[in-house]
């Protein structure tokens, strides 16, 4: 059974504010709700053909010459027209399809299981943008915490700069002590710098992700301790098939596959309608120019005999598509086994590091305390002094980075398991 990595840590509240704001004001998330309405009057649309065609129609028509007979009529010649010259028709018609042998049943399918799609992409576009929040937020606690490593390094260096200098005065130290010790003082400026930067523009990200102007930040963002375990990767796999947002979305795309498949299957077939007509024309005789009642009602039957192939090819066409569709979910099925496989061995790895760093930081510490009072006393060269300051820099620094990549881990972990962090 798989241990899960998504339990060692709770979403934070102002993390979670985050998250729904993005799904709020992001403009992607508002597009694609959008695209699923109208996916939604699709269907209606498609069910619409069960529905009767009721349209008022008018109609007027000239026609010269016209049908006339001359008829002795009680012994008198009498001209008798059979039509009109002026025609009018006016009526209320219906046109209803009483059996299509299944083609609207399938058009319906297909538009549900479109908009099935549509859903699944709005899901994984709110899970994703989720996870790109929650990276953002602990990149901005991890920058915070870096910068703060930073500014003590920063102030050892300002507080050796004045030893030498004082020192410099007395005889007891060069010129290039002190130039050795601002130097290192810039370079640590420079770093704090670049970290800075690095943290705008994470809460850029944020802005962009969340609409938030000023997105606030808690301590809960620089929270890396929290132990992170690793996983059976055949165990969470198992659940992940299930729960996955691409292979859900695969899955589902196969499923509209297979309706295409059936509904061009049944675009060829025959269609049976009625269709009627109640209203008021001229042209009856014996008085051919007064408008008549009438009403008029009949069953039409439409066989397709030709169509130059397109309903075979448009066939074929459906059952490629649902082949490749049928690869896509063994690629994502792949996909899903490699990144846990990986992110496993990462989880691993980093757990490792960062053991040995709690080491390191502790030895480092050590030796910057033993090279402090040798500075004190005089009998240490600046090379030693810097070595021992960047030991603990640099693992302190390590150490902050491996607990931060932990939490982006756990983080991979939920998203590769269909977790929804809210």
């Amino acid at each position: 059974m798989a241990t899960t990595v998504a339990r060692a840590q709770s979403v934070p509240e102002d993390l979670r504010s985050l998250i729904n704001e993005a799904n709020t004001n992001f403009p992607r998330l508002k597009e694609q709700e959008q695209q699923l309405r109208a996916g939604e009057v699709r269907i209606d649309i498609a069910r619409s053909a069960y529905q009767p065609n009721i349209a008022g129609n008018g109609s007027y028509q000239y026609l010269t010459p016209v049908a006339k007979a001359t008829l002795p009529v009680n012994g008198n010649e009498t001209t008798i027209q059979f039509q009109p010259n002026h025609n009018f028709n006016a009526n209320i018609g219906i046109g209803q399809t009483l059996y299509d042998f299944g083609r609207t049943d399938a058009s319906i399918r297909q538009a549900v299981d479109h908009v099935q799609i549509l859903k699944r992409n709005l899901e994984l576009t709110q899970q994703n943008l989720a996870y790109q929040v929650a990276a953002a937020y602990y990149g901005v606690g991890f920058l915070q915490k870096s910068i703060i490593v930073q500014d003590s390094v920063i102030q050892v260096a300002q507080r050796n700069i004045q030893i030498f200098a004082n020192r410099l005065q007395n005889g007891e130290a060069l010129q290039f002590d002190l130039l050795t010790q601002q130097v290192r003082l810039k370079a640590a400026q420079n770093r704090k710098i670049d970290l800075q930067n690095n943290l705008e523009r994470q809460r850029a990200l944020l802005t962009y992700l969340t609409g938030n102007l000023n997105p606030a930040i808690s301590p809960a963002a620089a929270q890396f301790d929290v132990p992170v375990q690793p996983f059976t990767t055949e165990g969470s796999l198992q659940t992940a098939q299930s729960s996955n947002k691409d292979i859900q979305l695969a899955q589902d795309r196969v499923r509209a596959a297979q309706t295409d498949v059936l509904a061009y299957s049944r675009s060829g077939r025959p269609n049976l309608s009625f269709s009627g007509a109640a209203g008021y024309r001229n042209g009856y005789l014996p008085d051919i120019a007064s408008m008549k009642f009438n009403i008029a009602a009949g069953v039409n039957l439409t066989v397709p005999i030709y169509s130059g192939k397109r309903y075979a090819l448009q066939n074929q066409e459906a059952r490629l598509t649902l082949d490749a569709s049928r690869y896509a979910v063994e690629n994502a099925n792949a996909q899903l086994r490699q990144s846990l496989s990986q992110l496993n061995t990462d989880i691993q790895s980093n757990r490792q590091r960062l053991q040995n760093l709690e080491t390191q930081v502790l030895q480092a510490r050590k030796a910057l305390e033993i090279a402090q009072v040798r500075l004190q006393s005089g009998v240490i060269t600046p090379v030693e002094l810097q070595s021992a300051e960047t030991g603990v820099e640099e693992a302190e620094l390590a150490r902050l980075n491996y607990q931060y990549q932990l939490v982006l881990n756990q983080l991979e972990y939920k998203r590769l398991m269909g977790e929804n962090l809210l």
